[in-house]
């Protein structure tokens, strides 16, 4: 997780392996920007925190919300401002890049809903 906003978690959410989330876009989309940030980078590359001086003004961010009873499946990556609804499930692999509503699942790159679950498989 690699967090500039928020990335709230709810209860008893599964999260396989290898997942990554990040509620930014890490670097301007500005080219002058990206050059500022990759000379800050090699200065902090001396002292060991690659993140010392970044300049988060000129990045996009934006909260990550995970809610209760979800299920992320194994080396997926999920991008700034989604929420993942209760009981969701991402398929392995996916690249999550919008919400996903309650109680439904979403696979692919980018991820897509791809089937509902039904009423009598959903927490009471």
């Amino acid at each position: 997780m690699i967090s500039r906003s928020r990335i709230e978690i709810g209860d008893d959410v599964m999260i396989l392996c290898g997942c990554t989330f990040h509620d930014h876009d890490a670097h301007s989309i500005y080219y002058k920007h990206r050059i500022d940030d990759q000379s800050r980078h090699l200065q902090n590359w001396e002292c060991g925190n690659l993140l010392k001086n970044k300049d988060w003004s000129t990045v996009r961010t934006a909260p990550i919300e995970i809610r209760d009873y979800a299920w992320i499946g194994f080396d997926v990556v999920i991008l700034k401002g989604v929420t993942i609804g209760e009981g969701a499930i991402i398929g392995a692999r996916s690249l999550v890049t919008s919400d996903v509503p309650p109680w439904s699942i979403a696979a692919g790159c980018p991820a897509r809903v791809i089937k509902e679950i039904p009423h009598e498989m959903r927490r009471g």
